[in-house]
């Protein structure tokens, strides 16, 4: 039965597309942030009005079970209310100007097809910017639904058009094209490294694969963790990226024959079928055609069983009954494959340390849970795991927005590693520079003399003002880990680590005093920096006079720093001046160059050298308040 019709557009087409949303004859990059706040607000309330068509259109389109379905309308309306009013923390900032990029271009996914491309485009549009929408070709329909919500409650037809491309060509030109500033991107790590490669100086904000992981120790509650496990597993068949497609259980748990028993009579109990049909649990997948799926099912490895076998519902194999792949082994085709679908991979560790050691291996750091009652081992478990979101004893989907900003880490993201529906996210759609009419009236310190005693009486100044705020805004915002909402029962703490390094490249063009801030705002934070330098640059016999122990500095060619490229996490820059070689390079890498001239305003300059994480921590068992929350478990940075 056909659902509907869509027409889709050729390079021609797309042209005129751009071109329209260039022009931006509706002025809506003019429009105050004010203005935008109430159109975005009532963009929120058209979405509640509309939430029972929503529901049965994403149900038709891409499989949605209604309870599913409900939960996106929620997300994409708080999307909608919360993203101006964060922007508006930022446009209070005295020392900055905030100016709309121009063209972001929103790619968004079929699994959330409502919830994730309302987010990127009120991002968007609550930076002024003109807003071009590709979703996935199999929502398409819900694409087009959901916007005329915007166009009804006032945003321009030319600052939000959606297209559907026919073909690879037309979603080449539109990718590469210069006009666009930003493309905010969710899918599949593949697909962000066909963008960065076809647009290398174009940024890409991007929630990419995960292959997501909940341990549970011989001190976790076992029969709270395996409805943990089944709802993160199995909900939305298994095609959530948040989706926990590893449980690694210690190997007390894993000899449990009653542990067993109950995980395969959780798994078996959920209903699988149609989504028209509300008491179905379990979905349809959105496609029959997954080649790593067929291979998952059809190949046991050495060790592995079927404790649930995998079994379809319909002919055509869209349906597929929750199933367990036990004694999966780290090393395994399943351990390392993301699925999309609902099959859980069951591994034996051999304590909390083993398994922290499995997860950290894996390329991808979306979301992670762990399922114990031990503070030692909570806490420990906490401070070393790498993954953007991570849950303790609760599942590891469904974040909420600003209760749990999402996004990854490693493969699992691209861009500056700063999360959707959190506190910082519309700073990314936006251009930020210091606001020429601020005074800096900075008075020089000891600390960083020796920089400052290099510079000229109006750098001093200017670098002393940005110490100031810098150190400010690490005392306020960046070094402290904050429970976001103050709930009973669930801490949800918001906070931002160090990178693991990141490398200063530095052009003849570059001033000292520029140079001066990168380095005090990485070492503020506590990020490792190293700067590259050629060697015969006038300012390496000052920089080697000047430096401490705020970094290290590496002599080399352009040609040798890209060739060390992937050993750091992150990339600084003075200017955007650079080679086409330098952005190819870190295309090819998945390496994010920030190529801005560092800003006096810590609260934004500061960015650049962290990455966000959100924890949620499940502290009742059963409703019952069990373990109450201690100040210092929030772990702030001094």
């Amino acid at each position: 039965m056909s659902v509907c019709e869509a027409s889709l557009s050729n390079t021609d087409q797309v042209k005129d597309i751009i071109s329209i949303a260039e022009a931006d004859n509706s002025k809506w990059r003019k429009t105050s942030l004010a203005e935008r706040n109430k159109v975005l607000h009532q963009v929120a309330d058209n979405l509640g009005l509309d939430r029972g068509n929503l529901i049965g259109c994403m149900s038709a389109i891409t499989g949605k079970t209604f309870g599913e379905g409900d939960v996106e309308v929620s997300e994409a309306i708080d999307f909608c209310r919360f993203y101006p009013v964060s922007m508006k923390n930022f446009t209070e900032l005295k020392t900055i100007n905030i100016t709309p990029k121009g063209i972001v271009l929103v790619i968004s996914p079929w699994n959330f097809p409502l919830a994730i491309p309302v987010g990127g485009v009120a991002a968007a549009l609550t930076g002024g910017n003109s807003v071009i929408l590709k979703p996935a070709t199999t929502a398409f329909p819900i694409a087009w639904e959901f916007a005329k919500a915007f166009w009804k409650a006032g945003v321009p037809k030319d600052a939000l058009q959606v297209v559907c491309t026919d073909g690879r060509e037309p979603l080449n030109y539109l990718t590469a094209n210069s006009s666009v500033k930003h493309v905010i991107l969710t899918g599949g790590t593949d697909t962000a490294f066909r963008l960065l490669e076809n647009n290398p100086t174009c940024p890409l904000s991007a929630e990419t694969g995960g292959k997501n992981a909940i341990i549970l120790t011989a001190s976790g509650d076992r029969d709270h963790a395996i409805q943990n496990v089944v709802t993160s597993a199995f909900s939305n068949a298994g095609q959530k990226c948040s989706a926990c497609s590893l449980l690694l259980l210690e190997k007390e748990v894993y000899n449990d024959p009653g542990f067993k028993v109950k995980l395969t009579d959780a798994v078996t109990s959920l209903r699988t079928g149609g989504v028209w049909d509300g008491g179905n649990i379990v979905g349809p997948m959105i496609t029959s055609e997954n080649d790593k799926l067929r291979y998952a099912i059809d190949h046991l490895e050495p060790g592995e069983s079927w404790l649930v076998k995998p079994e379809f519902v319909d002919k055509k194999r869209f349906i597929l009954k929750p199933c367990v792949k036990w004694g999966v082994k780290p090393d395994g085709y399943t351990f390392k494959t993301e699925l999309f679908a609902p099959l859980l991979s069951v591994v034996c560790i051999d304590d909390l340390e083993d398994g922290i050691r499995r997860v950290n291996a894996s390329e991808y750091g979306l979301t992670s849970g762990l399922q114990s009652l031990d503070e030692a081992e909570q806490l420990k478990w906490k401070n070393n795991i790498e993954a953007g979101n991570l849950y303790i004893n609760r599942g590891i989907t469904g974040a909420i927005v600003n209760r749990q900003p999402f996004g990854g880490m490693k493969r699992s993201a691209f861009g500056g590693g700063i999360k959707a529906g959190g506190r910082n996210y519309v700073s990314c759609f936006v251009n930020i520079s210091d606001n020429s009419k601020i005074i800096t009236t900075g008075k020089e310190k000891n600390q960083y003399k020796t920089f400052s005693s290099l510079l000229n009486v109006h750098e001093k100044a200017h670098f002393q003002t940005a110490i100031d705020s810098y150190i400010k805004n690490w005392k306020n915002e960046f070094s402290q880990e904050r429970d976001i909402q103050h709930l009973m029962g669930e801490q949800n703490t918001f906070r931002y680590r160090p990178l693991k390094n990141m490398a200063l490249r530095i052009q003849n063009s570059d001033n000292l005093c520029d140079i001066f801030m990168i380095l005090v705002a990485s070492n503020i934070v506590k990020t490792p920096i190293t700067i590259s330098i050629n060697n015969d640059d006038s300012k390496l016999e000052v920089l080697k006079k000047a430096i401490q122990k705020e970094c290290t500095v590496s002599i080399q060619t352009e040609n040798d720093f890209l060739n060390d490229m992937e050993k750091y996490e992150r990339i600084r820059t003075c200017t955007g001046q650079l080679s086409d070689e330098f952005y190819l390079k870190a295309a090819k890498e998945g390496k994010y160059i920030v190529s801005f001239k560092p800003l006096i305003e810590g609260r934004i300059e500061l960015l650049h050298y962290v990455k966000e994480q959100s924890i949620a921590f499940e502290y009742h068992r059963y409703g019952s308040i069990t373990q109450i929350p201690e100040e210092n478990k929030t772990d702030t940075l001094n």
